[in-house]
């Protein structure tokens, strides 16, 4: 472990490694860099991707539910509309390993086609291994069948309208223990499947690092989570070494707000990603306690803080066409730009379940596109500094201005996420008072700045 550390260190600020400087984004302690060494600030958007979250089965039994296609023009549209710069991207262990030691190129090749989409409009990919209700067989997605110990008495199949009750099963909850224990060797064929899926995106620019799992079910037992995490995190940096890892807590955060912390998560470049879901599962948030969701979010901070890594919400949301549910997003927002937090709301589309996507259902076929819903895009639309150069201390956006704020002599290019929706026609700036020149490109916006205080507005 000790000499796995040494290799994986960032050893200044160049980032990590030892022989050549890093083609991805990292964890530098507790800020993100990207590849240039700038303060990297991630603001994106969950996709369940046709082809990727996998709930098909090949013996004849029904999908549990239809998943929406994703290509290079919602990529464009994350980038330039919406001013976003990443994409978490659920992939499955049972659509790369549908069979024990038999990799599925075909699903891997799918993956890099979303990569590479979103890559060209400078949205990165956080490739999430998900996981709900542990796997299609029993619940909605995650594992294959044959890494479900014990086997499961029955297997299911859609439609999915009973997942609440899949998600405490017996067979789910005994799968989850059988997990975590290391039976049958669980954790080695977990952490093959994660390492070989960190392995081929290693040398990606468009991948910001993998998440070891999606929403952990140990039941509040922190420390099996722990030694989990730490040897999938092993498997992880043997094949990948300076990839970032994303690593979550209990899922019971989700309804507790907090959690407490175990073993300090072992390994550098990594970055502590919970999800902020402040009574949106019990009542909905109707009380619309905001405080709640603050304390929440602070919590977060305080729990990244000890494990000294970035602070990433790896998810959170409402139902978007309700006042309460977009209260709740702007809440969500303000929260996170007040402790500097990176986050990726859930979720781009939906044609079942809550239907919490941006879209509206076509009127004439609920399994397609229907209208974005404006309310939810403009909340998310907000701008802010993607990519500094030197130290950010803190920004803020009141609805028409964006300030920056830099550690004096944070010297060079800044890259400022200047949504079209926001910003259609120009975008103009300043670097402590001075007018500065700024470079307009889609959703993006570069500017030279030496001084302390940026702010920009536009039209």
């Amino acid at each position: 472990m000790l000499l796995l550390l040494a290799c994986t260190q960032p050893p200044d600020d160049s980032g990590p490694g030892d022989a050549a400087p890093p083609v991805q984004p990292y964890a530098d302690g507790a800020t993100l860099r990207d590849a240039e060494g700038r303060t990297l600030v991630l603001h994106g958007i969950n996709a369940r991707v046709d082809g990727l979250f996998d709930v098909t089965f090949d013996d004849g039994r029904t999908a549990l539910e239809p998943i929406p296609p994703f290509g290079e023009d919602d990529c464009a549209f994350l980038a330039d509309e919406l001013g976003l710069n990443l994409l978490r991207l659920p992939v499955n262990w049972s659509g790369m390993e549908p069979e024990d030691d038999a990799w599925d190129d075909a699903y891997f090749e799918r993956i890099a086609t979303v990569v590479d989409a979103c890559q060209a409009h400078g949205v990165y990919t956080l490739l999430d291994l998900h996981q709900d209700a542990y796997s299609k067989e029993i619940g909605e997605d995650g594992a294959p069948l044959w890494a479900i110990v014990p086997a499961p008495d029955e297997l299911l199949e859609g439609p999915l309208d009973d997942l609440e009750q899949r998600r405490i099963s017996a067979a789910v909850l005994s799968a989850f223990h059988s997990l975590y224990a290391d039976e049958a060797g669980l954790w080695g064929a977990y952490g093959d499947m994660a390492g070989e899926l960190a392995s081929r995106f290693t040398t990606s620019p468009g991948v910001v690092g993998i998440e070891l799992q999606n929403e952990p079910v140990t039941l509040g037992d922190v420390a099996a989570l722990d030694d989990f995490h730490a040897a999938i995190a092993a498997a992880v940096r043997e094949r990948a070494p300076e990839m970032a890892l994303y690593f979550e807590p209990d899922a019971f955060r989700n309804t507790l707000d907090e959690m407490a912390v175990g073993d300090v998560f072992p390994f550098p470049n990594a970055v502590y990603s919970p999800h902020i879901y402040t009574d949106v599962f019990e009542d909905g948030w109707a009380g619309e306690d905001e405080q709640a969701v603050v304390d929440s979010v602070n919590a977060a901070r305080a729990e990244a803080d000890e494990h000294g890594t970035p602070l990433f919400v790896g998810e959170f949301g409402n139902d978007p066409t309700t006042d309460i549910g977009q209260h709740y997003a702007t809440t969500c927002l303000d929260a996170f730009d007040a402790v500097g937090a990176s986050w990726a709301y859930w979720v781009y589309e939906e044609w079942s379940q809550g239907r919490w996507g941006l879209y509206d259902a076509d009127p004439d076929d609920v399994e397609a596109r229907g209208p974005l819903r404006a309310p939810i895009a403009d909340i998310l639309d907000r701008p802010y500094p993607a990519a500094v150069a030197g130290t950010l201390v803190g920004f803020s956006w009141d609805g028409a201005t964006l300030v920056v704020n830099l550690e004096p002599g944070s010297t060079g290019t800044h890259v400022i996420a200047a949504p079209l929706r926001v910003w259609p026609s120009s975008v103009s700036a300043t670097c402590d008072g001075a007018t500065v020149d700024v470079t307009r490109a889609g959703g993006r916006a570069s500017l030279a700045c030496g001084g302390a205080v940026i702010e920009v507005t536009g039209q």
